[in-house]
């Protein structure tokens, strides 16, 4: 669910609110009240608006967005007021701690948003070269929605009275270019000039059979086969992949939503379904999302397919697998837990899936970087066994993963949130790369296969092809 301001409302508040923005943010940084380093936040309330429409609005910028999987959230950032890349080894602890030491307590909404590539080891593609082995930021101007509140926010870290200074008026002449809309922007697409899958379906074909044949051989028990599709666009300037996300979200419903645009000519944007896990304090969700059947055209076929699903010996194992590990997961870092004890569906606008629930209390709060580490890749988007399933991908898909069914999500400060990268999708230039996978288990046919990824996409080729203006 997404806001539905008044007309007008949004600039008629705008001229008082950025200027009690500003007020603020001058105070807190001429105080020196805070340590070298961390994070300091301005907020002011504003009339209700919608994040995604004003963050289209906003041009020159790098844009960040992310919306809670049930809408009660929304983030609409513009600008980078501190990034976090690697500069050497992976330290999954020491990131965490870093970004736990820059965030505060004082400031609930104050995330670093980002996310991960699927293996930390692959060499990174042209088109993933903005994208790193991760990727944090904390935006320097953001418009948060939460619950029926919306705030206009702005950060900066907090250094030297010279650094301070120079904080402010970067964020002051930022602020003062501001765009409120009065009325949704449109969000045209150019034509559609070309479209190649990787692999296509002859490759795709064979290399099921491969898959088929390792599990034959005892090598593998599940491996999830992945494709990028890429659409050429017929335009000179670089797509909108705030516009893009827009025209995704007419065409999904019960997904985590999010936009990381770096520069000009790059975005990874989607709409996931599937969340990897949710910390708050030391309790602990996540689930297993995995075995699709698309949603019938009317209710009475809709239900057929369930219950189809419910009963495919073939998904239930698929399903298990996930399940499986989970559990082995849970009971590795809680001190109790507990989850359905069967599969139910979730519904969503083009598919359903078969879905477990699990819940847990944590042994130690501090356990992000375990959680990354254990939790990705799942079953879901690897197989199994783990490193024999992400051995065979590395070897044998045609193309570089990236951030595609990676962690993604926002670290707080003593919480954080993470979904699976899936159903999402890279612009760079005037092209549109979209990913998804299909789990491959005994039993998989490769046209069934294709076609669970073709429903998979449909929500997104329908964004690409339909015609709102």
């Amino acid at each position: 669910m997404h806001a539905n301001p008044s007309p007008g409302a949004a600039a008629a508040n705008s001229r008082h609110a950025t200027k009690e923005l500003l007020k603020r943010l001058r105070r807190r940084l001429q105080s020196q009240d805070d340590p070298p380093g961390v994070l300091v936040r301005a907020e002011a309330r504003i009339e209700a608006m919608d994040p995604l429409n004003w963050l289209q609005a906003q041009l020159g910028q790098t844009h960040y967005y992310w919306s809670s999987r049930e809408g009660s959230f929304e983030m609409a950032g513009i600008g980078e007021a501190d990034v976090l890349v690697p500069e050497g080894a992976i330290d999954l602890p020491g990131l965490f701690a870093e970004m736990r030491r820059r965030l505060s307590l004082e400031w609930p909404s104050l995330r670093y948003y980002g996310g991960f590539r699927f293996r930390e080891t692959d060499e990174i593609h042209r088109r993933w070269r903005n994208f790193a082995a991760y990727r944090f930021i904390a935006p320097r101007i953001e418009i948060v929605r939460q619950g029926e509140k919306t705030w206009l926010a702005c950060n900066a870290v907090a250094g030297s009275p010279e650094a301070n200074r120079m904080a402010y008026e970067a964020i002051e002449a930022d602020v003062q270019g501001l765009v409120f809309p009065e009325a949704p922007l449109p969000c045209p697409l150019p034509p559609i000039v070309g479209r190649a899958d990787l692999p296509d379906r002859v490759a795709w074909d064979a290399l099921v059979e491969q898959a088929l044949e390792a599990f034959d051989r005892g090598d593998l028990q599940k491996v999830v086969l992945a494709r990028e599709t890429e659409f050429q666009f017929d335009c000179e300037s670089p797509l909108d992949p705030v516009g893009m996300l827009r025209r995704l979200l007419r065409h999904t419903k019960r997904s985590y939503e999010f936009c990381f645009h770096p520069t000009p000519t790059r975005a990874f944007l989607g709409a996931s379904p599937e969340r990897l896990y949710h910390r708050r304090n030391v309790y602990l969700e996540s689930e297993a999302l995995a075995g699709t059947r698309p949603r019938g055209r009317t209710d009475a076929l809709d239900k057929a397919l369930g219950r189809e699903l419910l009963g495919d010996e073939k998904e239930l194992r698929e399903h298990q697998f996930v399940v499986q590990n989970l559990r082995d997961h849970f009971n590795r870092f809680c001190v109790s837990m507990k989850h359905d004890p069967a599969p139910s569906l979730r519904r969503l606008r083009k598919v359903q899936h078969l879905y477990t629930y699990m819940e847990g209390i944590l042994r130690e709060h501090d356990s992000d970087a375990a959680l990354i580490a254990a939790l990705h890749p799942t079953p879901a988007v690897g197989g199994s066994p783990r490193e024999q399933a992400l051995s065979w991908i590395a070897e044998n898909e045609p193309f570089d993963r990236g951030v595609y069914a990676a962690p993604v999500g926002w670290v707080g400060f003593d919480d954080a949130e993470f979904c699976v990268g899936i159903r999402s999708g890279l612009i760079e230039g005037s092209t549109l790369a979209l990913y998804s996978g299909a789990g491959i288990v005994p039993g998989s046919s490769a046209a069934g296969e294709w076609d669970e990824i073709e429903n998979k996409m449909a929500s997104f080729l329908e964004a690409l092809y339909d015609h709102p203006g």
